[in-house]
């Protein structure tokens, strides 16, 4: 049987370098690449010019502003020509054999119901043995981020998952299906979303655990970047999607325990961290506008304009 025709687009943002190791080692797979493409998230660092420069077959596709990361992930399903498409980040790398073992897992007879196959995702730098995410799922009582055991036995040879972010292969006819991202989330839980829409069809999300790819983590020791903190947009984000989320999928009865214990749980710590460690008021300012529509989703199920959390990358 011919190979299938993969797309690869690698999403970017003023990571030149990262991006440059990325393609390279990509490239290397031992399964043909039909198309490359790079979704350029505003970058102001060179990064157009090393990809036109060093990679003449990759197609390069130029944001004019930061448009989120789902927003890129829906501009690839939207443009890409092959039969599945590989949304990665910029800041993985790739054993030879990885895409491979995807493609031929999520096209076997056997696997009709898979939509969407994902790597086992490895520490790039400290620990290249340490597992990373093996698949996981957020918890419909607590909105937790409950992780698959990191302990994988020689015998398992995947996992079902409803989280793929980082690096996700996706059938041409589950996006037909299931339709794009939702863009208005931005970032954080819309890859959960789009696997429980699938979910709601027969369709399913597989952790493939021979596949590997190796993630650069960043480090840091400050509170508010280890709870992913990173920006006014991210504050915003956090305080918001984890209600979302739970409000499309969960039971009446587990909605009702999140917000009058869970969530107030949430809430109180993060703005501790916001207060008393990270001490920067765009921030606070921010996580509180998340929590105030959180609640408005409950109530109105509507969300803001994905202009809306634009606005907060510039600060």
């Amino acid at each position: 049987m011919a190979p299938r025709k993969v797309t690869v687009a690698v999403i970017t943002a003023n990571r030149k370098d990262v991006l440059d190791e990325c393609i390279a080692s990509i490239l290397k797979s031992d399964y043909p690449i039909f198309e490359f493409l790079v979704i350029d998230n505003a970058s102001t660092d060179g990064t157009a010019e090393m990809v036109q420069e060093k990679y003449s077959s990759v197609k390069l596709i130029r944001n004019e502003k930061n448009m989120g990361l789902s927003f890129c992930h829906n501009i690839a399903m939207k443009s890409f020509t092959g039969d599945c498409v590989f949304l990665v980040d910029d800041d993985n790398e790739v054993e030879p054999d990885m895409l491979g073992k995807l493609v031929d897992y999520l096209y076997a007879p056997e696997n009709n119901n898979v939509g969407i196959v994902v790597p086992l995702i490895m520490e790039f730098y400290d620990s290249p043995e340490k597992v990373v995410l093996a698949g996981g799922e957020t918890s419909m009582w607590s909105g937790k981020n409950f992780l698959c055991s990191k302990k994988i036995s020689d015998n398992e040879i995947f996992r079902d998952t409803k989280r793929v972010p980082n690096s996700t292969l996706i059938r041409r006819d589950t996006i037909e299906k299931n339709g794009l991202m939702d863009d208005s989330l931005f970032s954080t839980l819309a890859d959960e979303d789009y696997v429980r829409r699938m979910n709601k069809k027969g369709i399913f999300a597989h952790v493939i655990l021979k596949a590997i790819i190796y993630h650069k983590q960043k480090h840091t020791s400050t509170a508010a970047r280890k709870l992913g903190m990173t920006n006014p947009a991210r504050a915003y984000i956090l305080a918001r999607n984890r209600s979302v989320l739970i409000d499309r999928y969960a039971k009446w009865y587990q909605e009702i325990v999140y917000l009058f214990f869970w969530q107030p749980l949430f809430n109180a710590y993060y703005l501790y961290v916001l207060l008393f460690k990270t001490r920067k008021k765009e921030f606070t300012v921010a996580y509180l506008k998340g929590m105030f529509h959180a609640w408005r989703y409950v109530f109105t199920k509507k969300l803001p304009s994905l202009d809306y959390v634009l606005e907060m990358t510039k600060n």
